[in-house]
């Protein structure tokens, strides 16, 4: 099942390059695990004849690909397609996609779900994405939580994060600050913002990206509490417990939750849902993105959800009308004995998306 993802989304690659030949190298492949069965299916018609079109246009009408490689295609997207795996007709984005990327010897200065400050938005860590030290270690990688690399969130809380990976390295300027305030800190006490450059840096990026910023914040302790300040529909089940979190101005909201599940699967995370249009520079550390397995997931609410599970942690991601939530979970496959989750299969983290009904979510 994983050789027939990648392979799709490599083909989706090729496909949308105009890379023919290599279009044609993964039909094969995909032909083969199939077990060269054609079946009955089509995919959208535009990808049908682009595919066609290009192929032609690629050798001056002299050399098409193989109908029975197209039809391979079409029908290898549909089981696919019922597996709940992303079709050739879906842009794909994995978890490697979400990594934020700093410059090569920078710490990013990064703001984590589980580190809140009073101002809402977090302070700098001492977990932070660190360079390759001498044992060979890979550094923990970190993504946006904003939404996807194509959305003006991610591309703003990428540019933001960057500037911050080389700002103040010392930490000589928050120092000064210290824990009392100053016309900065006052304009901004949303965000870790304590001098006029990150202030003009800041609201470059803002206007870059046409996107606005939270001014206000209420703590909540309640699902009563949450969702009348979210404004939001009951979209927590009964499964789930809100624990403590908050609520900007406009609408975006972190809390951090327990499910206890049909299975008697106790499940801590964190919940952020950010609404599209404003600024947040909220990242998460996910440790090695390539050891994550993924799919696509319909709930029971109907809304399409992003699934992603890995030794340690697992994802849950929906890229809503309005906003773009990603559900933390603080478990994976081999548990995690310093919280209260226990182990988590792929079964376990799709009952526990279907325990939101996201379309509530304004």
């Amino acid at each position: 099942m994983d050789n027939i993802s990648q392979l799709m989304k490599e083909l989706d690659t090729a496909v949308l390059c105009d890379n023919i030949e290599k279009a044609d190298e993964i039909s094969d492949k995909l032909f083969h695990l199939q077990g060269s069965m054609e079946a009955d299916t089509v995919m959208p018609d535009q990808f049908f004849e682009k595919i066609k079109d290009r192929s032609k246009q690629k050798s001056g009408g002299q050399k098409s690909m193989n109908t029975k490689k197209i039809i391979s295609i079409a029908a290898i997207a549909a089981v696919i397609a019922v597996l709940g795996i992303t079709t050739l007709a879906t842009r794909w984005f994995g978890i490697k996609d979400l990594v934020i990327k700093n410059n090569d010897n920078g710490v990013a200065v990064t703001k984590n779900m589980s580190d809140s400050d009073s101002r809402g938005e977090t302070a700098a860590t001492s977990d932070v994405a660190a360079p390759i030290v001498d044992n060979g270690k890979k550094e923990p990688e970190l993504i946006a939580l904003q939404g996807y690399p194509d959305s003006n969130e991610y591309k703003a809380s990428a540019a933001w994060n960057l500037f911050c990976t080389g700002y103040d390295t010392d930490h000589s300027l928050l120092n000064a600050v210290g824990n009392g305030s100053n016309e900065i800190t006052k304009k901004y006490p949303m965000y870790l913002v304590y001098t006029q450059e990150m202030a003009d840096k800041l609201e470059e990026i803002v206007k870059k990206y046409g996107l606005t910023l939270h001014n206000s914040m209420t703590v909540i302790d309640s699902r009563e509490e949450l969702i009348k300040q979210a404004d939001a529909g009951d979209f927590i089940g009964n499964a789930n417990t809100v624990l403590g979190g908050y609520v900007y101005n406009d609408g975006t909201f972190q809390f951090d939750g327990e499910a206890i599940l049909k299975n008697r699967s106790r499940i801590a995370y964190q919940f952020g849902n950010y609404v599209k249009g404003t600024f947040s520079s909220t990242y998460l550390n996910i440790g090695e993105a390539n050891v994550y397995k993924e799919w696509t997931y319909k709930t029971s609410s109907g809304v399409k959800v992003s699934l992603a599970l890995s030794g340690s942690k697992s994802l849950v991601i929906a890229d809503l009308k309005n906003s773009y939530a990603v559900i933390n979970v603080l478990s994976g496959t081999e548990g995690n004995g310093s919280l209260v989750s226990g182990s988590i299969t792929a079964e376990v983290l799709q009952e526990f998306a279907d325990s939101f009904d996201y379309s509530q979510i304004k």
